[in-house]
C-alpha cells in the first residue's frame, strides 16, 4: 500500500507522460487495468493516474481526496472504475445517474465522495492540488502520521484530465467494446 503522504513529499514534478512499454503492461496501482500513462516511472491506468499525478494542472477537476483507511488505493480504483463503467453503459455520468444500475452506482459514488469530510478534519483539505503542502505540515514520525494520514485515498470523478477532457470517456468506451466482443 502506498504511503500517499511520503509520496507527496517526494522531490520532483509528478505529472503524467505517455506510457512507453508493452501493450500488455498492467497498472502498478490496481494490478487490474492496462497501463496507458506513467508518472515517476510507474505504469498506470487512467483510473489510478490522479493518485500519482499530483502536480497536474487543474487535477482537482478530475479527482479528489477522501478518507478511507480500510480500503487500499488499488481496490478503490477498481471499485471506482466499475461504478463509472456501469454508468457509461447506460449513457449516464456518475454524478447525474438517478435510476437503475447507474443510479445505484451513483449513490455508492456519492457515499465515497462524502468521505472527504473525514479527511478535511484531519489534514484541512480534500484537494489533490493542496496535498503536497498539507503533507509537509504532518509529522515525520510514521506512527504519529499513520493515525492522521494512513487513510488518504484518491477518488476519480469519472472525467478526463483537463487537457484531455474526453480521454476517460474514451477509455470507458474501449472497456465496454472489449467486454462485448
Amino acid at each position: 500500500m502506498q504511503d500517499l503522504v511520503r509520496y507527496a513529499r517526494s522531490p520532483g514534478t509528478l505529472i503524467a507522460s505517455r506510457f512507453e512499454g508493452p501493450d500488455e503492461t498492467i497498472c502498478t496501482c490496481c494490478q487490474h487495468a492496462r497501463a496507458t500513462v506513467s508518472v515517476a516511472g510507474k505504469a498506470l491506468c487512467p483510473t489510478c493516474l490522479p493518485a500519482y499525478a499530483l502536480d497536474t494542472p487543474r487535477i482537482d477537476e478530475t479527482a479528489s481526496l477522501i478518507w478511507l483507511p480500510h480500503v487500499d488505493q488499488g481496490v478503490l480504483s477498481r471499485l471506482t472504475l466499475a461504478l463509472h463503467a456501469v454508468c457509461a453503459q447506460q449513457g449516464e455520468a456518475i454524478g447525474t445517474a438517478t435510476t437503475g444500475p447507474a443510479g445505484h452506482a451513483g449513490a455508492i459514488f456519492a457515499e465515497l465522495r462524502a468521505q472527504a469530510g473525514g479527511l478535511i478534519e484531519r489534514i484541512g483539505t480534500a484537494q489533490i492540488s493542496h496535498l503536497r503542502e498539507a503533507a509537509r505540515k504532518l509529522s515525520q514520525a510514521p506512527l504519529q502520521r499513520q493515525h492522521v494520514a494512513s487513510g488518504i485515498r484518491v477518488l476519480h470523478h469519472g472525467v478526463g484530465l483537463p487537457d484531455e477532457p474526453n480521454s476517460y470517456r474514451h477509455y470507458l468506451n474501449t472497456l465496454k467494446e472489449g467486454s462485448s466482443s
